[in-house]
């Protein structure tokens, strides 16, 4: 049986940067590094390529040029671990067998590249496992395998100049939070508002707040923060509604912060702030009996992002340098990094996170 669910795709920018005398280019994606350091890392033997702490690893399972010339795919594995746990019938109850410490169950993280802009979409992970800070802890854990392709990069563009450094030859960010009233409108339905005023506020030129301030005071508590905090109770969305009233209370500056709590469209509550605000989307997923997603539909929709709604369209690559493109050089030297990896019996990509 096949059902559909709303799935989250998180988005975050990737930027390679390059260095050229007295200017910085930090805010530019040329696509070499990143296509280069995934595909090397690939080749590695799957053991090899992990990362794992006390309780999470992270394997790259797959990365290839997707059907569109201008984005590369693939997916991630993830698993937990570090509990001995009892697995067991959910409809009996009883137990089928055991999950060592060191044993994990993992799951498939599908991603897409924009080349053009570095735009990164991954699927939200059911593991709950997957992160910014992980994902840079396993990239760190290979990036010296394109040393060679970094060194040969600059002889290239010594003249211009441009430098890559090796430390910050990539970088990984999340994306600038999206506005407040923008991120409101992707409920559909609003809980509940909260508006604060915090102890520096003369709350006694606030209608609200007078009484209140008058009894806190009357028992010597001065210094304190009020939250006002509004419920619907209407059963009706209010989404409108409460978008006209906070572009009012916004314009007016009358609060120091503010929040709202709604329902999105994949079922799940969420209190925004204008400091919490992430840039996420969302897709319509086929799931087979076995809870395994659909990856046609999750590719199709992060195509559709990247194409349609890309918040980083205009973005580009470093003006004017010169690529390194196929250099035998460097594939022997990134060869030989893969080959002492891989026949290295002590070695083991671990760190504490």
């Amino acid at each position: 049986m096949t059902t559909v669910k709303t799935t989250t795709i998180k988005a975050y920018e990737i930027t390679t940067p390059k260095f050229a005398g007295d200017r910085q280019y930090e805010h530019t994606y040329d696509n070499e590094v990143l296509d280069l350091l995934l595909s090397s890392i690939l080749r590695l033997d799957k053991a090899k390529r992990k990362f794992k702490n006390d309780t999470v690893s992270i394997n790259l399972g797959d990365f290839r040029q997707s059907n569109d010339a201008n984005i590369v795919e693939g997916h991630f594995i993830t698993a937990r671990h570090g509990v001995r746990r009892s697995q067991i019938d959910i409809e009996t109850q009883e137990e089928v067998g055991t999950i060592e410490s060191y044993h994990g169950v993992e799951y498939n993280v599908y991603f897409m590249i924009d080349r053009r802009t570095g735009l990164l979409l991954v699927q939200d992970d059911y593991n709950k496992v997957f992160s910014r800070k992980l994902l840079l802890s396993f990239l760190h854990t290979h990036k010296d395998i394109i040393y060679p392709y970094v060194e040969r990069f600059n002889e290239k563009n010594n003249e211009h100049p441009f430098v890559i450094h090796k430390r910050s030859c990539y970088r990984l960010q999340t994306l600038p939070p999206i506005e407040f009233m923008d991120k409101l409108r992707e409920f559909t339905k609003v809980k509940s508002a909260i508006l604060t005023l915090d102890s520096n506020t003369e709350k006694d030129k606030i209608d609200v707040s007078q009484v209140l301030d008058s009894e806190l005071e009357e028992n010597n508590i001065e210094d304190y923060d009020l939250e006002i905090k509004i419920k619907n109770k209407t059963g009706r969305s209010m989404i409108r509604i409460f978008e006209r009233y906070f572009e009012s209370i916004i314009e007016q500056q009358k609060y120091d912060s503010y929040a709202i709590e709604g329902v999105l469209e994949n079922g799940k509550t969420k209190r925004i702030t204008p400091d919490t605000i992430t840039r996420d989307f969302y897709a319509e997923v086929r799931y087979n009996a076995n809870g395994e997603a659909s990856m046609e539909d999750i590719f199709n929709r992060m195509t559709a992002i990247i194409n349609n709604e890309n918040p980083l369209q205009g973005k580009s690559g470093t003006p004017n340098i010169i690529p390194v493109g196929e250099d035998t050089d460097v594939e022997a030297a990134i060869n030989r990094k893969i080959r002492s990896r891989n026949q290295d019996t002590a070695g083991q990509q671990e760190e504490t996170i």
